[in-house]
């Protein structure tokens, strides 16, 4: 061989290895390239909010990506802020509505959940002056559908790491602090 064929094969050779080396990085921080789901990120969904109804919040948040508390997890030190927090805490409930949607490595679900408004609650307790507020709070809680809220929530899930995770919106940790979020 001459050395123009040398050279050509050697140009060419260290332009694979380039290439394949980007196509790696851009594999590994993309998560595109070589990455296929298993699992159904449908559980990460259901196990996140069983887990917030069953009041497991440590266990909830291994359902979530890069959140290792929901604010829920301490006792407040005020009578009515723990009558609050056991009322919010009763409260929740979901359902899931519709298919999950999945594209790639993301996944969408639609949630309706319920939870208490505390903003409602509020107002509720204040409207009885024949009352103390603590007693308010606990006549109202006896039968809190009044001041629970209904919305949809748009759940994205990402494939992270070998597991489904869900991706906490700011809209559903405001509803999950009773709309105070």
């Amino acid at each position: 061989m001459d050395r123009k064929t040398n050279a050509f094969w050697a140009t060419l050779t260290a332009l694979i290895v380039i290439g394949a080396v980007v196509l790696c990085f851009i594999g590994s921080t993309d998560r595109l390239l070589f990455a296929r789901p298993s699992g159904n990120p449908q559980n990460a969904v259901t196990g996140f909010f069983n887990a917030l109804k069953a009041g497991n919040y440590e266990s909830a948040c291994s359902y979530l990506e890069n959140y290792s508390s929901l604010g829920l997890e301490k006792v407040p030190d005020s009578e009515e802020g723990q009558i609050m927090l056991s009322g919010l805490q009763k409260s929740y409930d979901y359902s899931l509505s519709g298919n999950i949607v999945m594209m790639g490595t993301k996944a969408s679900q639609k949630v309706l959940l319920r939870y208490l408004d505390l903003n409602q609650l509020n107002e509720a307790a204040l409207a009885m002056p024949e009352v103390d507020y603590n007693t308010a709070l606990r006549q109202i809680l006896s039968d809190s559908e009044s001041c629970c809220t209904s919305d949809f929530f748009d759940i994205t899930v990402t494939y992270t790491d070998g597991n489904w995770l869900m991706v906490m919106d700011h809209d559903l940790l405001t509803a999950l602090q009773g709309g105070r979020g």
